[in-house]
This record gives structure tokens, sequence and C-alpha cells, in this order.
């Protein structure tokens, strides 16, 4: 089970009443807590869903504005990233498990992930209006750029890249 700490205008989109819930990932878990937030793309009436691990960054990103109508797509996408990254095929497995238990939709509890939610938005908005229409924008692309995010890591004191979280964790064949 994983647990989505959703941004209040992404919860009023979706009619979504969250719950105050705090959880361990099971024994095993990696991927265990997701940030998400609704996106512009900058053409009318049409918007992202970029969920966010929590602590790595991780970003996915899926086409529509509620957890309801993209987590399908988050299903799909989120192996379909790791796999583009060379994750290991064990990893990939085992997280997707946990993952297919089921979510629960959570407010946000963190100040840092809402800073790093803020400066992905930004930059991921400013990438969409570049495309000439909404089904033009090349989610795959983005999502691999955001893999070499740079982003501090206050507990270790250093800054590091997505992907060098990961070959910390040994989850990527290297």
């Amino acid at each position: 089970m994983i647990i989505i700490h959703a941004v209040q205008k992404l919860l009023n989109t979706g009619k979504v009443k969250p719950v105050l819930y705090i959880s361990e990932p099971s024994a095993g878990q990696h991927m265990h807590s997701w940030y998400a937030k609704l996106l512009s793309t900058g053409f009318a009436g049409k918007f992202l869903v970029m969920y966010v691990h929590q602590p790595s960054l991780l970003t996915v990103l899926t086409r529509s504005k509620t957890i309801n109508s993209t987590i399908s797509q988050f299903y799909n996408r989120l192996p379909a990233l790791l796999a583009r990254h060379n994750f290991k095929p064990a990893f990939i497995e085992s997280e997707m498990k946990f993952i297919h238990e089921g979510y629960v939709i959570s407010k946000t509890n963190s100040k840092s992930m809402l800073g790093h939610l803020n400066e992905l938005t930004l930059n991921i908005e400013i990438l969409c209006r570049r495309f000439p229409s909404y089904e033009a924008i090349d989610l795959e692309d983005i999502e691999n750029a955001y893999t070499g995010w740079i982003s501090f890591d206050k507990t270790l004191k250093k800054y590091r890249t997505v992907m060098e979280y990961w070959m910390e964790k040994e989850a990527l064949v290297v």
C-alpha cells in the first residue's frame, strides 16, 4: 500500500476527503510515500497530475486532473519509468506488488516536500508550454529529464540527483 499526500487544490478538484494517515512502509518497500499535485499545462482545461516520491523526488506524470482518473496511469507509468532507467527487474516487481495493494489519500505533511513540488511545478509547467498541443506533451521526456534533478538532502548534508539516491539503495542495475 502507498500513501498519496495530495495538495489541497488536487483534493478539492477530485472532491476527496483526505484522512490523517501515517504508516510505515511494509518490510522491503521503498516507494511508500508519494506527493501529488495538479499542474497547469497552458492548454485550456487540460491538466497533469504529478506524483513525486518522498524522499527520492522520482517524478511520474499523468494526464487528467484527479487522483481517481490518473491512478491507473500512475500504475502503468511508474514501472515503465523504472525500466527505462535500469532499475533491477526484481526491484520493480517487488515495488509494484506493494503499490497494487492499494492507496490512501492523505493531506500533505512536509513543508520541505511542498518546496520541492513548487520547484518542479514551475519548471514542468514552463516545459509544457513549449509543446504545440496538450497531446504533444512528451511525458516520458519530461520524466526522464527530472531523474537528473538535483536536490539537497538535509540528513546527509549533500546534494544528489534522483538517480544517485536510488544508486545508494542499490535499486539500479549498474
